[in-house]
């Protein structure tokens, strides 16, 4: 069987995708205190219904690619990220300032390059997110058939991010009482505009996530 000999920055940049060849890598790992990243573009789905494919496609390519760029630029130190459709989650091991300021650049350059390019000619799109801290969980599992290992993350930190993504208003971040409380990241209140889409949303959630979350206020 042929070989293929990767260099140390490639290993390590391989590390970060869901499907690798590391063994036991993310077994029985568990991280107190992740560092967790959700965004995603709103108003997507008007956008799909309201367009065809000779618009939607050069627009979706465009936004990953450019993501990834914006993600290997900014998020380098990052431990795991993955593309989910119209969106991503990036996940660092660790929150500190260091890792904070690196989801924040992240979040604000793609932000900028979004509303000033990509997103100019339809203004109703925006990206939108939560970073939140929490715990979570490394696993692992073996697809046997390609004698590659698929890792993934877990946890109520993974949970919390992904809910809160979904009521971040265009442009807006939100960050939930743990990683507000720490004071690394400025905040300011978040006000509800609609109290049934707060019920909704937030469903299996701890009370103090699903009342004291705040947005991060970028000056």
């Amino acid at each position: 069987m042929n070989t293929i000999e990767l260099d140390e920055l490639t290993r390590q940049g391989l590390k970060k995708m869901p499907v690798d060849f590391f063994d036991n890598v993310y077994l029985g790992n568990t991280i107190e205190k992740a560092l967790i990243l959700c965004i995603d573009i709103r108003n997507f789905s008007d956008f799909l219904r309201s367009n065809d494919d000779r618009i939607v496609f050069p627009l979706i390519q465009s936004f990953t690619t450019n993501l990834l760029s914006c993600v290997n630029q900014y998020g380098y130190n990052c431990s795991y990220y993955k593309l989910m459709g119209d969106g991503a989650l990036l996940i660092w091991d660790a929150s500190n300032q260091e890792t904070i300021d690196s989801a924040l650049t992240v979040f604000n350059s793609y932000t900028d390059f979004l509303n000033d390019y990509l997103f100019h000619p339809y203004p109703s799109l925006g990206l939108a997110g939560a970073l939140v801290q929490g715990k979570a969980y490394k696993y692992e599992i073996s697809a046997e058939a390609s004698q590659l290992k698929y890792r993934d993350y877990i946890g109520y930190g993974v949970n919390l991010a992904c809910r809160l993504q979904g009521i971040a208003p265009k442009d807006s971040l939100i960050v939930n009482q743990e990683l507000g409380l720490t004071g690394l990241v400025p905040v300011k209140p978040f006000v509800w505009s609609d109290t049934a889409q707060q019920t909704a949303s937030l469903k299996g959630l701890r009370d103090e996530d699903r009342d004291q979350f705040m947005l991060y206020d970028r000056q």
